[in-house]
């Protein structure tokens, strides 16, 4: 699924995931950093995002539980699909893919 499009561009999608990845929470400036953003830009897009983002004391928290476990299974869904590749490419070159980190 294209996350971009669904949420209505690329700043406001990664901003989104990268909320949804942290149970802590993060200030604009930090997730501008993560995202490779304009700060100003990723302070806009969280105030536009309420009620599923909230600013606390802290910074910013994804308050949609439902959000944060969809963006999470999109997360493990893209991974899986570049962890593939990658062991493909690698059995391709006669290279043997690594078990580690969670593998089958």
């Amino acid at each position: 699924m294209e996350l971009d499009r669904l949420f209505g561009g690329r700043v406001r999608s990664e901003t989104l995931q990268a909320l949804a990845a942290t149970s802590r929470p993060q200030s604009a400036y930090r997730l501008a950093k993560a995202i490779d953003a304009q700060p100003i830009q990723v302070l806009t897009t969280l105030k536009g995002l309420a009620p599923w983002v909230e600013h606390v004391t802290e910074g910013w928290v994804l308050r949609d539980d439902v959000l944060r476990h969809f963006l999470r299974l999109e997360y493990r869904r893209r991974e899986r699909v570049l962890r593939d590749e990658k062991d493909e490419l690698l059995l391709q070159l006669g290279l043997r893919p690594s078990l580690e980190r969670g593998r089958n």
